[in-house]
């Protein structure tokens, strides 16, 4: 019976030495954990992300530094220091087409959400985005800061732009074509709430024959080594309607929040088109929208009319560059005297484009004294007057 003594001596120490099941399967799940790696680089900025890059969080900054004296017919006005200054975290889960971000707005206190929103995108030519997101009306609005060639977005494009919303889009993009097409809220941006009954929707289809255009608004500065075509042409067909609350926004010092005023209610149906040219360092890029407004309120309908245009020329390398923008509005055809005309002209140094751009530009205003738009509900974007401003401003992204 000796060796059956040994044998189960032999057992007893394989046992000791052995792992455990438990200890087994906790080896298991350790060797499942993805590896992380992080660091920085151009596609993705700031992060961490999995090494099959299903997990990625990455931090991001949108700012813009400025110096701006302004003049009202000749007096000096108040100015700020920043035109957004914006935190970002975003990036994507469990498969690298589920995306999400949310972003703040510090540059107007108090701190305020601007977007969070989840996108979901299998496949290039369908997507959906839910949550609070900038509404695709205006390819221009639809850019972020450090894409677009001026210091600040188009006061005309602006004016119809039906904001940020919460809400649903469905987009995709093709070879030739980028559509995007959106269901939202009609809420006030810095309410938290949906107002019950207001909607808004959004259609925009951008179509390019010859191949879709490259970064923004700045295609040539942002083509690396490669040499651009030497035409590419794109345009858009877009459409909004909406019943929305007209509110005003106060700031309660006491409270430290905004207060939402109604103002009443307003309907309103708007259609734009949009051209952009790139010719090498040659680009050109503007809208045109036309509204039918109702204010709801006794008020008659009236209709409205605006136009920007801009165009640009890289003068050395890929880092500097001289601009014009030229901007038109007509509120209400039924007003005499509303009319705004807005002319820009810029010197830009694109040091490391898009992560941190020098922009130097002039803009002279007149905006004229729109008698009675308050009594028709006519919203009027600029005091009236001649307004003259010099913008420096310092943008960085990352």
């Amino acid at each position: 019976m000796r060796w059956i003594r040994v044998a189960a001596v032999v057992a007893g120490v394989s046992g000791l030495l052995a792992p455990t099941e438990s200890h087994a399967q906790d080896e298991k799940k350790d060797d499942d954990k993805p590896t992380l790696t992080g660091g920085y680089d151009e596609k993705n900025g700031f992060h961490v992300q999995s090494e099959d890059g299903n997990y990625l969080l990455g931090i991001s900054l949108q700012a813009g530094y400025k110096l701006e004296p302004v003049y009202l017919d000749g007096k000096a006005e108040s100015r700020t220091a920043f035109s957004f200054l914006r935190p970002i975290m975003r990036g994507n889960i469990f498969r690298p087409w589920i995306r999400f971000w949310t972003s703040l707005e510090l540059a107007d206190p108090p701190l305020y959400l601007l977007d969070s929103l989840v996108e979901i995108q299998p496949w290039d030519e369908l997507g959906v985005r839910a949550g609070q997101q900038y509404t695709p009306l205006s390819r221009h609005e639809s850019w972020g800061p450090q894409q677009i060639l001026f210091p600040e977005f188009s006061t005309i494009a602006n004016y119809y732009w039906t904001g940020r919303d919460k809400g649903v889009t469905f987009f995709g993009t093709m070879d030739r074509l980028e559509y995007y097409v959106g269901v939202y809220g009609g809420s006030p941006l810095r309410s938290v709430r949906s107002e019950s009954g207001k909607y808004q929707l959004n259609a925009r289809a951008t179509i390019s024959p010859m191949g879709k255009p490259g970064y923004g608004e700045l295609p040539y500065i942002m083509s690396g080594d490669k040499e651009p075509p030497p035409l590419n042409v794109s345009f858009t067909l877009q459409g909004a309607a909406g019943d929305v609350s007209q509110v005003k926004e106060n700031f309660n010092p006491e409270s430290g929040v905004f207060e939402i005023l109604r103002e009443g209610e307003r309907r309103f149906v708007t259609g734009g088109v949009d051209l952009f040219i790139q010719a090498r360092r040659f680009s050109f890029f503007g809208e045109a929208y036309i509204s039918r407004v109702d204010p709801m309120n006794n008020a008659r309908n009236f209709s409205s009319f605006g136009a920007w245009v801009q165009a640009d020329y890289v003068v050395y390398k890929k880092t500097v560059d001289v601009g014009v923008r030229l901007s038109y509005l007509n509120p209400s055809f039924d007003l005499d005297d509303d009319l705004l005309y807005i002319g820009e002209a810029q010197l830009a140094w694109f040091v490391n484009a898009p992560h941190l751009a020098f922009k130097l530009r002039y803009q002279i205003a007149h905006q004229e004294a729109a008698n009675g738009a308050e009594d028709a509900s006519v919203v009027i974007p600029k005091d009236p007057g001649t307004s003259q401003l010099i913008t420096l401003q310092l943008n960085l992204a990352f």
